[in-house]
């Protein structure tokens, strides 16, 4: 498959571009900053540029076809921003105009939208004082993905933690009921995304991962 990676040299993103290559898709990694980029990148294509500027997505996605498009995208602050927002604005907008059948994979929150109601009231407290703005980014940006005419999947991690242990997958999917644990293994979110890349499973779907609870917790 060629995968494109918008947010290759993220935590989470370098996993998903580690985990592709060791699957044998084809990979086009498209990043602010090249030179924060894990070298050597056997099978990469590299892409540099700022995904909020609309004409540079627009070019990446008319000059090549993709198979699936991953957004990985985040931010450093707590402070309110639409990075998310725009750059899934202008992927959506590209695809829909060149590729309407690519399938788009993009990395939410557990708590966005309605998914808040399944948190404890501990971590809704803390998104609503702390993420409030984190948040409200990812909630517009699954909003441009549902009205989209693109064959997506949302996927809602809970807290991200760790650089890339796998922990033998130890993950599970949450659908509509409540979310058991408040983290997950940044590898286990990859291996997810991964291995379910045109699964027709979560197709049109807005689910969270997490970590599995410990026995007898």
């Amino acid at each position: 498959m060629d995968v494109l990676i918008i947010g290759a040299t993220g935590r989470t993103g370098r996993l998903i571009m580690k985990q592709a290559l060791e699957e044998g898709h084809h990979v086009t990694a498209f990043v602010r900053s090249a030179e924060k980029l894990i070298r050597p990148l056997t099978g990469v294509r590299i892409i540099q540029g700022d995904a909020t500027d609309e004409m540079t997505i627009h070019n990446v996605i008319f000059q090549h076809k993709f198979d699936a498009v991953v957004i990985a995208v985040g931010v450093h602050t707590f402070t309110c921003s639409k990075v998310r927002t725009q750059t899934t604005k202008n992927v959506i907008v590209a695809l829909e105009n060149r590729s309407p059948s690519t399938r788009l994979w993009v990395i939410s929150s557990a708590g966005s939208n309605e998914s808040i109601g399944q948190l404890g009231f501990f971590s809704r407290t803390f998104i609503n004082n702390i993420l409030k703005g984190h948040i409200a980014d990812h909630s517009d940006q699954e909003n441009l993905v549902k009205k989209s005419i693109l064959p997506y999947t949302i996927v809602r991690p809970t807290g991200l933690r760790g650089t890339g242990a796998l922990y033998e997958h130890n993950y599970m999917v949450v659908t509509d009921q409540r979310i058991p644990t408040s983290h997950i293994e940044r590898g286990d979110l990859a291996h997810f995304i991964v291995s379910n890349l045109l699964n027709d499973a979560y197709l049109g779907k807005a689910v969270i991962v997490t970590s599995k609870p410990l026995p007898n917790s």
